[in-house]
């Protein structure tokens, strides 16, 4: 299974989640690759941390052929996509069964949220099974209630039938089904 985490611009929860997911899945006894399909660098780059998986950092126009390449030696990827539309990103959101929106990285943004929605909207075009989760912020940020409010307002709006997931037991078992 290819699992795509993305937002819309650099944000640290975005890395967080894909290395979170893709280390509970490696730990469930699953092979998986975390692949770093992000163009900007990390502050902790994915591998940097002892994590129970293989790592693999690619980008651009070999995001595709990485994904069909690997996706037979792995039984699920998780994918860390560029925060912008990019060739990396529209193929990683093409592939995925699952795309993983860290509400938190859009920072009460709606016209981010918007333009995330409408990247989604368009792999959907190509990819109709995509299912979405948002994650929601469950640790208080910077970001007033109702902006954040209004950010998950518009995802949930232009993202139909997108989950909500606040809790990494309950984003675990809605993106793997367990």
């Amino acid at each position: 299974m290819i699992v795509t985490v993305v937002s819309e611009g650099t944000g640290a929860a975005k890395l967080a989640l894909a290395e979170h997911l893709a280390a509970l899945r490696g730990l469930a006894g699953r092979k998986v690759l975390l692949m770093d399909a992000d163009s900007h660098p990390h502050d902790s780059p994915c591998g940097k941390r002892v994590l129970p998986i293989a790592v693999r950092a690619v980008c651009g126009k070999s995001v595709q052929a990485e994904l069909d390449n690997l996706g037979q030696r792995f039984q699920d990827i998780v994918v860390d996509a560029d925060g912008r539309d990019s060739l990396g990103s529209r193929a990683a959101l093409i592939a995925a069964k699952v795309a993983v929106i860290p509400a938190g990285d859009l920072h009460g943004d709606t016209a981010r949220a918007a333009r995330l929605a409408e990247r989604i909207g368009n792999a959907r075009l190509f990819n109709p099974g995509l299912r979405i989760v948002i994650v929601t912020n469950p640790v208080p940020d910077q970001v007033p209630d109702d902006e954040r409010n209004r950010t998950l307002a518009t995802l949930q709006r232009t993202l139909p039938g997108a989950q909500l997931a606040s809790h990494p037991g309950v984003l675990y078992a809605t993106v793997f089904g367990n």
